[in-house]
């Protein structure tokens, strides 16, 4: 929601980058992987069409980046040209069918990148630059509207748009928009019926996780709303936004299953991070802010609700003052007034809602409420909880726990949040609940049930923690080291402005801060690889770019190979690694190793075209 547009500057990169095949792909905060199936754990309901095969590292085949993970710009972009260039192999042999819908697929992928707004409406112009020579020749936005023109639609199609008009029918009714004007009805059906190809073409697979997702977080967004009274469909909000995984991450800082930037989360009470991903309270804070978009627009006004939910309140109360004051104020009259992403985001709910409401008549094998419950247990964990420990009360594996709920990524200790529904074999989760009540510090959970206990705050021992001034530590640095004030950090150790600190000197650091429970003295040496930047290290570590400039006094936020740095991460990290055998790809071992594929790369100065030789050693660090 409310993406930050990207600078000129990072256009002219993309730009570059389009065209020069070994330019490194843009950087994203979190990114997951998927944990391949073990020979005994019971996985997923998998579709007739298979979802997402899992590689044996041995197998010496490529493996596709995690589905269901945030796209980055650069994925994007580079899915967007290899299409193109199949759409327009398509347009030279004369199918035309298959170019047009190969052209759309391209186009939509598009809009899934965080790219600035003036190359959104270039289409797929901004990709022209990176065509093959043999292609340069094609105006690629020409050859797009030539096939995608289509007269006279076969009767499946006819019927299928005439199911997808009657399911909208009846969400517009829910919204409130009981009469919309034809025109403006052709064209909500024609581009929900595109999104529709879509999410069963060349994005099938994120779908069909997407939707296994959902059975988990359905009933409490549902409750939620239906608390609130607003619609249902509204809950199809968390799938665009994020895929339905409470860890999701954005380029513009969004957080979470609802995508909060962080100054809207705090309106809503989303204070730390912990908050983003609790699912409760961030639904909560979903509904709060739906509600309040409403109160500004007028009910009932869904529609510009949802558009304000994505491209923020101000840019619609702005296209609304353009228009005549005897004109409609609607959605359907601001619309080419917003940017492609928002002109776009109800057709993706639309279509979202559509095939939810009968996938197999959308071509699509996918459980139901009543299969998955017969299947799997829900248990909702309410406090972040370790997957060794929910392990140790289930009997199931953490690898296996991972298998079943893949909104955990590879390198996942714990729960991503509080109030965290997770899937447990039948049995499994009626152990896990039984052994957690059993435990009088721990709240009881509920199994298969929608409702989640009230979570009573954990109490804890005062701490108090030393730290012992190193050379180059300044009283900021260790504030921000232990997310503390530097007020708070002076007035408790009775230090005066200027603030001034010897080496050796001894800082008490009071109970409550966030880092005062971990090892204060942890640390790792790292050496800067090629191609390393503090940002990427930064990730990896899972600490700031500016704690690591303040733990190590740089003058510059540019670090060069070889570079010695101090880290202070809030976990410990342990350094495997790992001897390159012959078909290992680089995504089978950063699984092995349990860490990301971003990770594995930043460690070893790599990149994804790397070809990797049997004997070659690579290192990880995992966190402990």
């Amino acid at each position: 929601m409310q993406r930050a547009i990207e600078t000129s500057c990072l256009a002219l990169a993309l730009a570059a980058a389009v065209g020069c095949a070994g330019n490194p792909q843009p950087r994203v905060k979190i990114s997951y992987s998927d944990i391949p199936a073990a020979a005994a754990a019971p996985a997923l309901p998998v579709p007739a069409e298979p979802v997402a095969a899992e590689l044996a590292p041995e197998s010496g085949k490529e493996e596709s980046a995690a589905l269901g993970a945030p796209i980055s710009t650069r994925e994007a972009m580079d899915k967007a040209l290899s299409w193109s260039v199949e759409a327009l192999t398509f347009y030279e042999h004369g199918e035309w069918e298959s170019a047009g819908r190969t052209f759309s697929d391209a186009r939509l992928i598009l809009l899934e990148a965080d790219l600035p707004e003036f190359w959104k409406k270039q289409g797929l112009a901004a990709i022209q630059s990176g065509l093959p020579e043999s292609f340069r020749h094609y105006d690629l936005e020409a050859i797009a509207r030539e096939v995608e023109r289509k007269d006279r639609p076969d009767a499946a199609e006819l019927a299928e748009r005439a199911s997808i008009e009657t399911e909208v029918r009846r969400i517009l009714r829910q919204f409130g928009d009981n009469t919309p004007e034809q025109r403006y009805l052709d064209t909500l059906v024609y581009e929900s019926q595109r999104y529709v190809e879509f999410y069963r073409g060349k994005y099938r697979e994120f779908f069909e996780r997407s939707f296994l997702r959902k059975h988990k977080y359905w009933p409490t967004i549902q409750e939620v709303f239906a608390a609130r009274k607003l619609p249902p469909e509204l809950g199809y909000i968390a799938f665009v936004e994020s895929g339905f995984r409470p860890r999701a991450m954005s380029h513009a800082n969004a957080l979470g299953l609802w995508q909060f930037i962080p100054e809207t989360g705090k309106r809503y009470g989303l204070v730390q991070r912990e908050d983003f991903y609790d699912v409760r309270k961030s639904t909560e804070a979903a509904a709060g802010y739906l509600l309040d978009l409403l109160n500004i627009f007028g009910s009932p006004s869904f529609l510009l609700a949802t558009a304000a939910y994505n491209a923020g309140e101000g840019r619609i109360v702005g296209c609304l003052r353009q228009l005549d004051a005897l004109e409609k104020r609607s959605f359907w009259e601001i619309r080419s007034c917003l940017a492609v992403e928002t002109q776009e985001y109800v057709p993706k709910i639309m279509a979202a809602a559509v095939i939810s409401a009968n996938p197999r008549r959308y071509g699509f094998e996918l459980p139901d409420e009543e299969q998955m419950r017969q299947t799997y247990e829900v248990v909702v964990v309410p406090q972040v909880m370790t997957l060794a420990r929910i392990s140790e009360l289930s009997g199931v594996s953490p690898s296996d726990v991972r298998l079943l709920n893949n909104d955990l990524d590879a390198s996942a200790v714990t729960t991503p949040g509080r109030n965290f529904p997770l899937y447990l074999p039948i049995g499994a989760g009626t152990r896990f609940t039984g052994a957690l009540a059993a435990q009088p510090a721990i709240p009881e959970v509920t199994v298969a049930s929608s409702t989640v206990p009230e979570i009573q705050p954990e109490r804890r021992a005062p701490q108090r923690t030393t730290y012992v001034v190193r050379r180059g530590d300044t009283l900021s640095s260790i504030a921000r080291r232990y997310d503390l004030e530097v007020g708070t950090l002076a007035k408790s150790n009775g230090i005066r402005s200027p603030y001034t600190l010897n080496v050796g000197q001894r800082i008490e650091i009071p109970s409550g801060s966030g880092r005062s429970g971990g090892d204060a003295d942890a640390r790792i040496l790292y050496v800067v690889k090629p191609g390393n930047s503090l940002g990427d290290i930064a990730d990896m570590f899972a600490v700031r770019d500016d704690d690591i400039v303040g733990w190590n006094s740089l003058r510059s936020r540019k670090v060069s190979t070889g570079q010695k740095l101090h880290i202070y991460p809030k976990r410990d990290y342990e350094m495997r690694t790992y001897k390159v055998r012959s078909g290992d790809s680089l995504a089978a071992i950063a699984r092995r190793l349990g860490v990301t594929l971003t990770n594995l790369l930043t460690a070893n100065g790599l990149t994804v075209r790397k070809v990797l030789r049997p004997g070659q050693r690579l290192v990880a660090y995992v966190p402990g």
